[in-house]
């Protein structure tokens, strides 16, 4: 610091007959002079101000300069001398002292501001961490001398603007001194220190007075700011002793929405929200904000508070009552209205001294948020994850209330398709209707509109105007992209019985960005037509179906269960009688709440809308009302999927739950189907029924095993033949219906059956797909997420450290509705119609596809219409083959274990050991099968992979199959069958650790039997295909062969030896990190990661610029790879991708790839032994001329195409054996 500068800035000049001494007088002091000695090196702060040491006051240490600037300004302000003691000096115990820089006291000689003073830069910095950590040296010299008001970190410096100065301010609250200890102040201390109050034009001495924040002050929310809110917020609750947690967390609540109300202003308008230091008192800081709740509630939830303002209070009695007696009147009032349990009684609140004691919570809360931005008009993560905190952690759920963790909402939400359903919207262009309706009618927290809003608008912001014809779509979509989210008040509606978390709903939007979502605080279960809460949408009734609403495209909720006589919480019982079929089954104790709310889905969603319902999983098999409940679900809806979840997926209850994924049907068709099955019992005529051809044959081969269609009519006409007699079903009938008479008897149950075959006829074509997150640990693992009581870090957490939940999720993906590898995609899918994707291994214990009837027991005479998650697969072979005449294939074939055998135990040899692998697992020397014999893997990943061989085998971990009788049918065609139902066969798979598919499962398969003369045509002509692909696959390997052998002879001629770290040739480089928001659905560049083959996903940006030459690519972990990209290929590497170009004409690209990945190999880069910059760097190439490079490559070129060419043939092979099958058996 250049000091003469210093003080000549300062306003110091020249003193009169001196040399080298500058003074400055000071008006606000009576002219007292300070003056500085530049030839002694010493500072003379005059005879009233107090030093208790000299060290300040010469040129040794650049701090004093700080100190005298500090002390400048103070006299500046008006601070007289005689108040202000420098070095002031404590003893700290343990025969240490402790020297504060700058004391400034008031004038009865009690401190009021203590000043520690460091140099600008990182001894400031230091000190101020010092401070935020533990209080520093500030709170321990505060706790020598308790009378100081305010404490500040000082520094300053010159440069050429002038002199600059910061400060860091403690206000010292009356709480703050009853503290005990150093550790004691610094958890009381509220954490937000103030930065203007002492030295600003506005403040007169001893009036610390902070500076009233407009909009334009506001700070936007960082990441460590969540966290610091929430913990500072438990932290205020602790020292205030506020034992109601799940009151204050409501309070929290009231006061978003005031703050939320109050960013309502220009940018430059003074806020309301917030403590003004040095003005406010507790009465007229609550009324402030009594004020903002009036309005928040107006104009957020249409609620009018009853309450009346001063300024009201003056309008109205401004001419009628007196001042004297108006004045007297608002005192009264003020009491009644805050000294109360009112909106802000974080604590309970009965006279003034409780008040006050309230209002120094409410204070610290305001004084929390105050400096923070809460409305945003995009989605604000850190907002989210502290507004997630507060949910998890605070506010008390009950009455069956369950709030839904963020990763289950955007999962339910990701199975759904909701762009699919936008896009068939926006095209059909109907003008009030453009858009899905989305209803959540339990909406608590308001979790599932937030985040359905989201997806859309996302959605909409990938649209472009020139993919729509009609000039009304063109202009709401620029609306929509233009005001992100302002369509939701018209699209989205969400319902909340409790008061509470209506108001958390609605303060949830404005957290999560949007706020516009119509939030209505009633009754999900009101009555359409009267309920006086009900608007807009809920207000229509279906003129066929008066009990239904039909209004919503997407109904998405966690309504509460289990919620105990809630039947005397809703309308007049008349009116429920006629709007809920389920409601004559309920008593005045009934606690199925969770029922009616399923009635309540099929009356709101149109025919083709479809929903995601969290329901307890006594939804699928309790009796009772839970029957009926059912009986709605399976005539109005399909089922395209079921996921199980566990006792970890919800914080607050150990209740396993199942969600529900459904498609509306039409009310006719369960109807139309209804009466087509009266009908058969009446004329006995199988005729086509819900697409299903022959179904009572079906019903019958499904059910009533071993019984054909002429049997069972036997049964119909009760005159049961000896095959039904015998059968467990009718023996059980016999038994257990009990009735007077015969007549009663058969009537009782023929009614039986025809229930059986309704429900049997509207399951049977239904597949669906059933997640299952599994238990304990690998629940934990699959959801991706847990919850901690642990104080200081309460709420959900990612299972791993270090990374987002989004990250560890095997629910679903956050950027994409079709990652294979996420459980949401399979579901995703089922809505379009597809049901046979592969599942990777990493999925193959939670997701499967299951046939519908398959989960129903028709077995029983007492029929609820139960759904198992849990019984054994049946699989139903005639909808497989579309045939009724199939045989066992125990019946026509041997099936037998195979003998294990180790490693260890083999002898050399070149017969295959057989296991469970898709390969043989090693070979040995002897076998125990003949050839022509069919394997099925017996354990593991591959278990139930079927393989033929034609030669002895030693089968071990597999069973093995062959025809009894090669006449009857041959082995070869048996395997050509099994082929065909690989998928099948894999879905036989049992046990969670290890699957197994077992020799009784494969007993019950069933395949066709063909004449012998449709079995020699179809082997004949599968027989042309095999010795096809045997010669396809001979012509590849020749052709591979040549390739090598065309480099091999390159290399030989090869005279050059090129070091790839050469930078005169080459250029070696790495990509850079792509975080998981950053990929784009519809992307227009691949990105590559350490699989160079296969894109990692897509981007909209560059790292590399130029794509005029090609690019080798390798990857840097993993199993070692190496790709060629042609030149004009825009590509976005990842740090686990590395590029090498060619600087020169040296190397011809394709050239140079083929030789990496030789080189790569022998240097042996894989999982283990990474393939870094530096040792690709590190490896040398041999090179012929160019010329001979390029010829080689072009023969190459033209070898790869005949390559590929062949490869597709090959391809195509299954699928032509499949045409075969289904030509013949057809």
């Amino acid at each position: 610091m250049d000091n003469k500068k210093l003080i000549q800035t300062l306003g110091f000049v020249p003193k009169e007959n001196s040399s080298g001494i500058f003074q400055k007088k000071y008006s606000k002091a009576d002219y007292y002079v300070v003056e500085i000695d530049f030839e002694k090196e010493n500072i003379n702060y005059g005879n009233k101000i107090k030093g208790e040491s000299k060290t300040t006051q010469n040129f040794l240490q650049a701090e004093n300069w700080v100190v005298l600037e500090c002390v400048d300004r103070l006299l500046g302000k008006g601070y007289q001398p005689q108040n202000i003691t420098l070095e002031k000096t404590w003893k700290t115990g343990h025969g240490t002292s402790g020297r504060l820089d700058i004391l400034v006291t008031k004038d009865d000689g009690s401190a009021y501001l203590m000043i520690e003073c460091k140099t600008w830069g990182t001894e400031y910095e230091k000190e101020l961490k010092n401070l935020e950590k533990n209080g520093g040296q500030l709170f321990t010299y505060f706790q020598q001398d308790k009378n100081a008001d305010v404490l500040m970190l000082y520094t300053s410096k010159i440069d050429s603007k002038g002199v600059e100065y910061k400060n860091t301010i403690v206000k010292i609250e009356e709480d703050y001194k009853q503290t005990g200890n150093v550790k004691d102040f610094y958890e009381r201390w509220n954490k937000l220190p103030k930065t203007n109050g002492i030295f600003d034009s506005w403040v007169r001495p001893y009036e610390f007075q902070s500076k009233a924040l407009t909009r334009r002050d506001l700070k936007a929310l960082k990441q460590k700011d969540s966290s610091f809110i929430f913990n500072r917020f438990l932290e205020i609750l602790r020292h205030n002793v506020v034992s109601d947690k799940p009151n204050a967390f409501n309070k929290i609540f009231t006061l978003f929405l005031c703050k939320i109300i109050d960013e309502d202003r220009s940018e430059d308008e003074q806020l309301h929200f917030q403590w003004l230091e040095g003005e406010d008192d507790h009465i007229s800081f609550q009324k402030r904000l009594t004020d903002l709740y009036r309005r928040g509630m107006k104009e957020l939830l249409e609620k009018k508070v009853t309450d009346v303002s001063d300024d009201e209070f003056d309008t109205r009695f401004k001419q009628t009552v007196d001042e004297q007696y108006r004045e007297e009147i608002k005192n009264i009032l003020t009491e009644i209205r805050l000294k109360k349990n009112n909106e802000f009684a974080i604590k309970e609140v009965y006279d003034d001294a409780s008040f006050e004691d309230n209002a120094k919570v409410v204070k610290e809360v305001v004084e929390l948020l105050q400096v923070y931005q809460i409305r945003y008009n995009y989605r604000q993560q850190f907002l989210s994850d502290f507004f997630e905190l507060l949910l998890t952690t605070g506010l008390k759920q009950e009455s069956g209330q369950f709030f839904t963790p963020v990763p289950i909402a955007r999962y339910i939400i990701k199975s759904l398709p909701i762009r699919e359903i936008t896009l068939q919207k926006i095209e059909q262009g109907s003008k009030n209707d453009l858009l899905p309706n989305v209803i959540d009618y339990a909406a608590g927290s308001g979790h599932f509109v937030t985040e359905v809003m989201e997806v859309i608008q996302e959605y909409i912001d990938t649209l472009t105007e020139n993919q729509f014809s009609t000039p009304t779509t063109k202009k709401a979509l620029r609306s929509w992209q233009g005001d992100q989210f302002n369509w939701a008040e018209q699209y989205v509606y969400a319902i909340e019985k409790d008061y509470r978390l209506v108001k958390t709903a609605k303060v949830s939007c404005y957290l999560h960005g949007d706020g516009l979502a119509k939030v209505i605080h009633g009754d999900g279960l009101g009555d359409f037509a009267t309920s006086n809460d009900f608007k807009d949408l809920l207000k229509y009734t279906d003129k066929t179906y008066p009990q239904d609403n039909k209004q919503f495209d997407i109904v998405i909720s966690n309504p509460p269960y289990s919620v105990s006589a809630f039947r005397g919480t809703m309308m007049d019982e008349e009116k429920a009688l006629k709007a809920f079929e389920l409601y004559s089954r309920l008593t005045d104790q009934s606690s199925e709440i969770e029922c009616l709310f399923v009635e309540r889905t099929k009356q709101l969603l149109k025919d083709g809308g479809v929903a995601g319902i969290i329901l307890p999983s006594s939804i699928l098999n309790n009796t009772g009302i839970y029957t009926q409940t059912r009986e709605i679900v399976l005539k109005y809806f399909d089922i395209l999927a079921i996921t199980e979840f566990g006792s970890n997926t919800f914080m607050a209850t150990g209740t396993n739950t199942v969600t529900l994924f459904l498609r509306r049907r039409n009310n006719a068709d369960a109807f139309n189907i209804e009466e087509a099955v009266k009908r058969f019992f009446t004329n006995l005529n199988d005729v086509t029924i819900n697409g299903i051809e022959k179904p009572v044959h079906k019903y019958v081969s499904y059910v009533w095993e071993g019984v054909n269609f002429d049997d069972y009519i036997t049964l119909l006409r009760k005159n049961p033949n000896e095959v039904v007699k015998k059968h467990e079903i009718f023996k059980e009938y016999n038994s257990k219906i009990k009735a007077k008479s015969d007549i009663e008897k058969w009537n009782a149950i023929l009614d039986l059956e025809q229930e059986k075959l309704l429900y049997f006829i509207l399951t049977y074509p239904q597949k669906l797909v059933l997640v299952k997150t599994g238990e304990k640990a690998e629940e934990k693992r699959f959801l991706g997420y847990e919850f901690s009581k642990r104080r200081g870090s309460e709420g959900i957490h990612p299972i791993q450290r270090g990374k987002f939940i989004d990250e560890c999720t095997q629910l679903f993906d956050a950027d994409t509705f079709d990652n294979p590898e996420k459980a949401s995609t399979y579901i995703y899918k089922a809505f379009q119609g597809e049901f046979d994707l592969d599942i990777p291994e990493i999925l193959q214990k939670n997701v499967s596809y299951q046939n519908l009837v398959d989960m129903l027991s028709f077995d029983r005479v007492t029929f609820e219409k139960n759904i198992s998650l849990t019984t054994k697969k049946k699989v139903n072979y005639e909808l497989i083959w579309k045939s009724d005449s199939l045989i066992l294939l125990s019946k026509i074939a041997d099936i037998r274990k195979g003998t294990s055998i180790t490693k260890a135990k083999t002898v050399e040899g070149n017969i295959p050991v057989v296991a469970g692998g898709q390969e043989p697992a090693y070979f040995h020397n002897e076998a125990n099968r003949d050839g022509n014999i069919i394997t099925v893997s017996a354990s593991g990943a591959y278990s139930g992979f079927v393989n033929y061989f034609k030669n002895p085998i030693f089968a071990s971990d597999c069973n093995t199959i062959n025809s009894k009788n090669e006449n009857v049918i041959s082995t070869k065609l048996i395997f050509e069958f099994l082929k065909s139902i690989q998928k099948t066969i894999y879905s036989l798979q049992r046990g969670q650790a290890q699957p197994h598919v077992y020799a009784e499962d494969l007993a019950q398969i069933k395949i066709p039997l063909p004449s012998l003369n449709i079995q020699h045509k179809i082997v004949s002509e599968i027989e042309v295909l095999e010795k096809k692909e045997e010669k396809t696959r001979k012509e590849i390997e020749n052709f591979s062969h040549k390739i090598t052998e065309l480099y091999e002879t390159a290399l030989s001629k090869a005279k050059t030896i090129l070091r790839l770290n050469d930078d005169t040739i080459f250029e070696v480089s790495i990509g850079k990190r792509v975080l998981k928001n950053e990929f784009v659905p519809n992307g227009k560049i691949p990105v590559y990661s350490a699989n160079v083959i296969e894109p990692f996903g897509n981007i909209n940006k560059l790292l590399i610029e130029d794509f005029s030459k090609p690019s080798v690519l390798w990857g840097i972990d993993g199993d070692w790879m190496v790709s060629y990209v042609p030149e004009g290929y825009p590509f976005y590497p990842t740090d686990h991708c590395g590029v090498l170009r060619v600087k020169n004409n040296l190397v011809n690209e394709k050239y140079l790839a083929f030789v990496l990945e030789k080189e790569g190999k022998a240097f042996g880069f894989s999982r283990t032994k990474r393939a870094s910059i530096d040792r690709i760097k590190g490896i040398k190439i041999s090179v012929p001329t160019l010329s001979e490079q390029e010829k080689i490559v072009s023969e190459i070129e033209k070898i790869e195409t005949q390559i590929e060419a062949l490869e597709n043939e090959i391809v195509e092979i299954p699928k032509q054996k499949e045409a075969i099958l289904k030509k013949w058996l057809n």
